[in-house]
């Protein structure tokens, strides 16, 4: 015959172990649902992003990072970019100027390499010309035309143009994905430790 002893100490150091042991893997599954939750913001507003700007997906998620804070349960996803430079987008000299795939042609432009080492797309700009004393020393004559480089969109621009529209796409990602996503980082926790 087997007989067990428990008393009371044992059984309440037992029950605040199995209590510390609940809150531990309750807020584990929380930061893991929300490391998760932190890459698919990400996508989605990158996603986004370039639908809304005629952007790669790639050149949008070069520019793209995000964070997420435990200590205040906060997620950033921040875009950085100035105007992306059209040179940078695959662009193809044509007859008629310059085509880049995704944002369509640019008549009259062309693509040059500036003394500098400096590759662009530009265009000559009409009525505006260079200041004569730089060009009569350059090109050795007073009037020449003025050139000026050709630019994408700017992703970072449109997010803070507009922000309802990023906003709605977060908030739609946390409605649908955060409680799913905690439970089954829930569920894996709890299998480990069977």
């Amino acid at each position: 015959m087997l007989a067990l002893e428990f008393e009371h100490r044992d059984i309440d150091a037992l029950g605040r172990g199995l209590s510390a042991a609940g809150k531990s893997i309750a807020v584990k599954s929380m930061a893991r649902a929300m490391q998760r939750l932190t890459q698919m913001a990400r996508t989605r507003i990158v996603r986004e992003s370039a639908e809304r700007t005629d952007m790669p997906v790639g050149k949008v998620r070069a520019i793209t990072t995000a964070h997420f804070n435990a200590g205040s349960n906060t997620i950033e996803v921040i875009e950085r970019s100035g105007w992306i430079p059209l040179a940078k987008l695959s662009p193809r000299q044509t007859r008629k100027g310059v085509s880049v795939p995704g944002r369509g042609s640019y008549n009259h432009a062309f693509m040059a390499m500036m003394k500098s080492g400096h590759y662009g797309v530009f265009r000559r700009v009409t009525g505006e010309d260079m200041d004569p004393r730089h060009a009569k020393e350059k090109y050795g004559r007073s009037k020449k035309q003025a050139i000026r480089e050709l630019f994408g969109a700017n992703p970072a621009h449109d997010v803070t143009n507009n922000p309802d529209e990023f906003m709605k796409v977060l908030a739609e990602l946390i409605e649908t994905n955060l409680m799913p996503r905690y439970l089954h980082e829930l569920d894996r926790m709890l299998a480990e430790i069977k």
